[in-house]
């Protein structure tokens, strides 16, 4: 089997559907060897490279209380901030440097000073996974080592581009398909700006991808959605069998 890297789009509480493409992997008897992801798909792939099974991963997310951690902060010039989840994300998942997980790991950040795209290989997973899943201004950006990062998916939504300096054989997995129903509301209108510039930026990492998978579905729930994660679990799981013959030739290469 060639070298596979595994690239996972943001999408926020969706990205959860990838939890349950990657347990279809594990059936199918597919090995990840090198994961990269932004924003929630940064949370994702961040946690299952420590070595938890894609079914752990799905039970610690869910098991942790999201809304507690969504501060208020107006005064600073968001809406809320995420500093209080990253000493408990820390307590759950251990303090932990990129560098030293058991998948090599690519977190997609951003400088929010200079406006460029980094791919973390060291540093602590829980704050530059968070810093990943800053998506301005919902959430504040979040500094670390005297630098101030912001969501990844603002400038690369699915991160191909570093798996290929090693891998063989890249899949991306994209949870944010556009629908075509429009609603005429101020929560409506800010999730469909957010669905069309999350799709624009993974143009170039679709490109890379040797098999791009998109889970359509997702389509019909929201990013902040905290409500459904056993049936985007499920949906994941589901959809993924779509690609069953490619994943079969893989397999077989």
């Amino acid at each position: 089997m060639p070298k596979i890297g595994l690239a996972l789009s943001g999408g926020g509480s969706r990205c959860i559907a990838q939890l349950g493409a990657m347990h279809y992997f594990e059936e199918k008897g597919l090995k990840i060897s090198e994961i990269s992801g932004s924003s929630g798909g940064a949370i994702v792939a961040g946690l299952y490279a420590t070595g938890l099974s894609s079914y752990e991963v799905f039970q610690k997310l869910k098991d942790i209380n999201f809304k507690s951690h969504l501060k208020y902060n107006f005064t600073n010039g968001s809406v809320h901030h995420l500093e209080s989840a990253i000493s408990d994300f820390q307590e759950m998942f251990g303090v932990v440097d990129i560098k030293d997980l058991e998948i090599p790991f690519y977190c997609t950040v951003v400088d929010y000073k200079s406006g460029e795209v980094e791919y973390k290989t060291e540093g602590d997973l829980v704050t530059l996974i968070l810093a990943s899943s800053a998506l301005v201004p919902f959430f504040a950006p979040i500094e670390y080592k005297e630098n101030i990062y912001i969501d990844g998916g603002f400038c690369d939504n699915l991160p191909a581009y570093p798996l290929k300096k090693s891998c063989e054989y890249i899949i991306g997995i994209n949870v944010n398909p556009m629908f075509e129903k429009i609603k005429n509301s101020f929560k409506a209108h800010i999730e469909r700006s957010m669905f069309i510039m999350l799709n624009h930026n993974i143009k170039a990492g679709k490109k890379e991808c040797d098999l791009f998978m998109e889970i359509k579905e997702m389509g019909r729930y929201s990013i902040f959605d905290l409500k459904n994660f056993e049936l985007f679990f499920e949906l994941g799981y589901n959809e993924s069998k779509y690609y069953e013959r490619e994943l079969d030739e893989l397999l077989h290469t």
